[in-house]
């Protein structure tokens, strides 16, 4: 069998490395966690890294509940805090701990998720030295919020923390660390960066297609074999001779959309890449688009799309509407160079000790 890299929808989905560190730079500016490179702490003569993060064959450490892994100022931070925040990253990679092949790939994780619980820390400690305040009703409302996403009432929300090893109490206060070092990452962060209105207009003006009011877009997706003429099965399905959800059932390879008429999941377009964009745009529902390629390591992989349903208004806004989205593409290379910087200074003035897992 052929194995399949997803369509590139999102920007930059393809490189697995570059997705995890901006999946985690980007929590991270959201005032959760960021990582940066213990290499780099290291050099500011504070931190003592003392043990491999995975042993020798190249697996997970196994998870020991009161075994240290780091003390950062004092503060502890056991295997089981890295395993958890690991466990999620190495599930969306479908990876096997017991898999030595995979073995770069899961130790980067555990050290990123080490990193990242590090700065998590500094900030959080630099919030109460700072005496941050956070009132109880903003606890209660994200608690609530997470209640909605999950669709959760207040019995299956302790349930299900049970079986993550957790409680409603240990929920309320990583949240309220949370929402500390949020609050902290606002002031000291996202507010010094001031973007020139000349320059939002620049971008609208450069990317005005990409400012559509349309919220999501549904569609289904053909993936042919590559011994297969998809431009023959092509032209038969924009001829009339053979129906798009016929084409899947013959010829899809793609596992995950074929059972489903090669039905996608939504795409919501503000996570679209240019690419997509502009290969959605000129469509409408029931338009079946053009081949493209999606890059494999052996083969070259064609593919196409039928537009099923663009969800909202496809006009595109006004600089007005758009600019709010612009102001936060245009701040987070800013963001992430300010944050950088700041979390040198809170690590240039800690005391970390990694002692390994």
């Amino acid at each position: 069998m052929i194995a399949l890299k997803p369509p590139p929808l999102p920007a930059g989905r393809l490189n697995k490395d570059t997705r995890l560190k901006k999946r985690i730079l980007l929590l991270l500016l959201l005032g959760i966690c960021i990582a940066i490179p213990a290499q780099a702490a290291s050099r500011s003569g504070k931190v003592q890294p003392s043990g491999p993060i995975a042993d020798n064959k190249g697996t997970p450490p196994s998870v020991t509940v009161g075994k240290i892994v780091a003390v950062v100022n004092g503060e502890r931070i056991t295997a089981l805090d890295i395993e958890r925040m690991a466990r999620p990253e190495i599930i969306r990679n479908r990876l096997n701990p017991n898999n030595p092949e995979q073995r770069a790939q899961i130790e980067e994780i555990y050290h990123q998720a080490l990193d990242a619980h590090i700065n998590e820390i500094l900030v959080h400690q630099e919030a109460l030295r700072l005496k941050t305040e956070m009132p109880e009703s903003e606890v209660d409302k994200e608690v609530t919020r997470l209640m909605q996403q999950r669709k959760l009432n207040p019995e299956e929300l302790e349930k299900q923390l049970k079986q993550e090893g957790m409680d409603t109490k240990s929920l309320r206060a990583q949240i309220r660390r949370r929402l500390l070092s949020q609050r902290l990452l606002g002031g000291m962060v996202a507010r010094k960066i001031i973007l020139p209105r000349e320059e939002i207009a620049k971008y609208y003006e450069e990317n005005k297609e990409s400012f559509r009011a349309i919220t999501e877009v549904r569609m289904a997706i053909v993936v042919y074999p590559p011994d297969v003429n998809a431009e023959a099965v092509s032209q038969r399905i924009k001829s009339g001779k053979l129906s798009f959800e016929e084409a899947v059932r013959q010829y899809s390879i793609d596992p995950a959309t074929k059972p489903n008429k090669g039905v996608m999941a939504p795409a919501p377009w503000s996570e679209m890449s240019p690419e997509w964009r502009a290969r959605v745009s000129a469509m409408k529902p029931g338009d079946v688009g053009e081949l493209f390629i999606i890059p494999h390591e052996r083969f070259q992989i064609k593919a196409q799309i039928k537009l099923l349903e663009k969800v909202g208004d496809d006009k595109v806004r006004s600089l007005a509407e758009a600019t709010p989205e612009i102001e936060a593409i245009l701040r987070e290379p800013l963001l992430r160079a300010r944050f950088e910087e700041y979390m040198q200074g809170l690590r240039s003035r800690a005391i970390v000790d990694i002692r390994g897992l």
